[in-house]
């Protein structure tokens, strides 16, 4: 089983696939692999910091505001979730060249910030019917691997927590992007 990492806003009374639950797939069409006429896909990562990286790599500081959940979800806060997912469920790795070359993708188009290129792509893998969704590097670190899956059937939750700025895996993502988080000196975990 491999295990994956999503950071996303959790609300405790919501079910898995509820807005708030683990499992929820939310609105699409913004991601690098959306292809919201074709199929919905989840974003995950291999590592807890990557899962954070990508969630909040956007931002320069990281703050508490930050963890606040949704405006549209009353009461929710970010999380960071644990899944597993079956050994069964087949990913195309972007990652392996022999892979790239078979589909005709150079890394540069798996790394590409142009989404109307990379959502053609993905739709042309998933149309293959043959994968449960992809596999690539991260932006924010090449030593974690993003997953975009359109099946989640075989992906089962594990432990929920909810994040804080001295988490772990937030404070390892902020040291290897280089984001200041608020509150924290050199060496220090923040109040």
């Amino acid at each position: 089983m491999r295990v994956l990492y999503r950071v996303f806003p959790y609300l405790a009374a919501s079910r898995k696939d509820e807005p708030g639950g683990a499992l929820y797939l939310p609105p699409q069409g913004g991601g690098r692999i959306d292809n919201p006429g074709t199929y919905s896909v989840l974003y995950l990562s291999d590592a807890p910091a990557g899962a954070v990286a990508e969630a909040s790599g956007r931002f320069p500081e990281w703050i508490t505001a930050m963890l606040d959940g949704s405006p549209s979800l009353p009461g929710s806060a970010r999380a960071i979730a644990r899944y597993g997912l079956a050994e069964g469920a087949p990913s195309c790795n972007l990652d392996d060249p022999e892979q790239l070359l078979a589909l005709g993708l150079r890394p540069s188009d798996v790394v590409s910030r142009d989404y109307t290129r990379s959502r053609a792509w993905a739709q042309r893998i998933y149309v293959q019917g043959r994968w449960s969704g992809l596999r690539w590097w991260s932006y924010y670190g090449p030593a974690w691997s993003n997953f975009g899956l359109w099946d989640i059937g075989h992906l089962a939750v594990g432990e929920v927590t909810p994040l804080r700025l001295d988490h772990a895996a937030l404070l390892e993502a902020s040291r290897t992007i280089v984001r200041r988080v608020a509150g924290a000196r050199r060496g220090q975990v923040p109040d």
